[in-house]
């Protein structure tokens, strides 16, 4: 079946393993979002290896990794990418670019950056330019990937953008860095990425048709879209359900099944409300066992109980079939784990999730306290060799949010996932 892997976050959920994991059964396997501002870390040979705009499908050299229209390139980083691929022993022929995939600019990371470092626009990005690229597109004054391999019309296109920058970055009180330095660099980009680029809607669509299993990758998670996550802390793109269609260009037929992706407790990095956040020992503790380190930046991430009320907001916004649990491992030490079940604010307690950051900031979380099972988990393969606690709490997450548990992960090597039917 057609197959969405979405966040149920604020990313960092685990999709690289989830998706490397699942990937072996499809026949293409697509990007449709973000830009390297994402990193899924997966594990390939015994080896770890963090992708930021690389489908996890590349690994399999039978499976077609597309990278669709919905995400922004930054073409030196991606070429870098390809290279790093290749010294793995990837051939990379598996590889389509879309040619309308928009380019990540330098003005754009420089105004990443001024806009960080001003009081009234600090959110915590990457200041990686995801954002001031996904501008440029919806202001109608974006390049592109096939711009990029018409030397003469780079060229000319980015003359006037330049211009636009300059008045820009001088009403911010700053001064435009040059672009001459990295023009070439840009257009050599463009010559080693020639082959890879396509009409990516055009390839998807006939193997649609052609009745090809194709798997959609997710890229951040459900509390950071653009329009339903908890704005303005968010990213700059629909990393929902939504996000499959306008960023491929296949229709909402297309899609057989949505598995959501959760970690057994809740992570988030830069800044914006997280009621379940946790600052002591426990956080800690967390944060280490997990190795909770942004893979794109190495920032620490901030770590939390599991928010039953977000992931139920997370599943019902997206029609989520299954969910797969990463990462509950990570809780093999606690002798009680506690979750979120309701929020109490101003109007009272209940189950509602609070989209924007003003009312999410509000809140103070109800929690359920359920029983740990201090076992390692790490060498378990089977659903009935889990302890009755690991399976308990997989029920209650499921009576809470509706849907069941078809995988569950234990580790970061491929083999350390338990698949159950639900």
């Amino acid at each position: 079946m057609n197959t969405v892997v979405l966040g149920m976050q604020w990313g960092d959920e685990g999709k690289g393993k989830a998706i490397d994991y699942l990937a072996g059964a499809f026949d293409v396997v697509t990007r449709f979002q973000g830009g390297h501002n994402a990193g899924h870390t997966v594990y390939y040979q015994g080896q770890k290896v963090v992708l930021h705009v690389l489908p996890s499908g590349i690994f399999y050299p039978a499976c077609q990794a597309v990278i669709a229209h919905g995400v922004v390139v930054q073409p030196l980083q991606l070429v870098e990418e390809i290279n790093n691929a290749r010294a793995l022993g990837l051939s990379m022929q598996n590889l389509a670019l879309s040619e309308n995939a928009p380019l990540i600019l330098p003005f754009h990371q420089q105004l990443d950056v001024v806009f960080e470092d001003s009081r009234y626009q600090r959110i915590g990005t990457t200041r990686r330019g995801i954002g001031p690229a996904y501008e440029d597109v919806i202001g109608r004054r974006a390049l592109f990937i096939k711009d990029l391999l018409q030397e003469e019309v780079f060229r000319s296109k980015i003359t006037s953008l330049a211009e636009y920058y300059q008045r820009l970055f001088t009403a911010h009180g700053h001064a435009a860095g040059s672009f001459d330095q990295t023009l070439d660099q840009y257009l050599q980009a463009g010559t080693f990425l020639k082959p890879y680029v396509s009409n990516t809607t055009n390839l998807l669509q006939h193997a649609f048709q052609d009745k090809k299993n194709i798997l959609f990758e997710g890229a951040q998670g459900t509390l950071l879209d653009i329009h339903l996550g908890t704005y303005p802390f968010v990213t700059s793109s629909n990393t929902t359900i939504a996000g499959v269609f306008s960023g491929t260009g296949l229709s909402p037929k297309a899609v057989d099944r949505v598995i959501g992706i959760s970690k057994a407790y809740a992570t988030r990095v830069g800044e914006g409300p997280f009621p379940t956040e946790l600052k002591d020992e426990s956080g800690r503790m967390l944060r280490e066992r997990g190795n909770e380190y942004g893979s794109t930046t190495g920032r620490p991430r901030r770590v939390g109980w599991l928010d039953l009320v977000a992931l139920k907001y997370a599943v019902q916004v997206n029609g989520v079939d299954s969910l797969f649990l990463t990462k509950l491992d990570v809780l093999d030490e606690l002798d009680e784990i506690q979750v979120a079940t309701a929020y109490e604010s101003e109007g009272g307690s209940g189950d509602r999730f609070f989209v924007h950051a003003d009312a999410l900031s509000r809140v103070r979380p109800v929690y359920q306290t359920l029983p740990g099972w201090q076992t390692n988990l790490g060498a378990i393969r089977c659903l009935t060799d889990l302890p009755l606690q690991v399976r308990s709490y997989l029920n209650f997450i499921e009576d809470f949010t509706g849907v069941g548990v078809s995988h569950v992960s234990l580790g970061g090597e491929r083999e350390q996932t338990i698949e159950i039917n639900c």
